[in-house]
């Protein structure tokens, strides 16, 4: 199987709410997402292309997720619990169990946690760590 090659032109013109962001910070966003998820070419998630291209599905929507969170602004973390309108204000939380909790703090990561769902061993396996 062949390496995911992180295109960032192609990337904005897939999520155009990240067009703000900078080939810098979209290519490190990658670099992150990488090591959640095997991009070489022993990775369980498959990348074949044109037909099977699994695996670069699986790493821009966590690249999306990332760009997401980090819209939310520094300190962020957790889904949205509460909201007011006067005086602006917001609450989150994480769940007892945060074991899905990081992907599942965005559509992109929910969207992409599913489909890593079907590569799992037992556990969670993804990029030879256990979850």
């Amino acid at each position: 199987m062949a390496v995911v090659v992180f295109d960032p032109a192609k990337f904005r013109s897939i999520y155009p709410d990240f067009a703000g962001f900078t080939d810098e910070q979209l290519d490190f966003a990658f670099d992150v997402v990488c090591q959640v998820v095997d991009n070489s070419e022993r990775s369980r998630i498959p990348y074949r292309p044109p037909a099977v291209k699994t695996r670069e599905v699986v790493l821009n929507l966590l690249v999306c997720h990332l760009c997401e969170l980090a819209k939310r602004g520094a300190g962020i973390v957790g889904a949205m619990t509460n909201a007011s309108e006067g005086s602006v204000s917001a609450g989150f939380s994480m769940p007892a169990d945060p074991s899905d909790a990081w992907f599942n703090q965005t559509q992109c990561g929910a969207t992409a946690l599913q489909i890593l769902l079907g590569f799992a061993l037992g556990g969670r396996l993804f990029n030879g760590c256990f979850r």
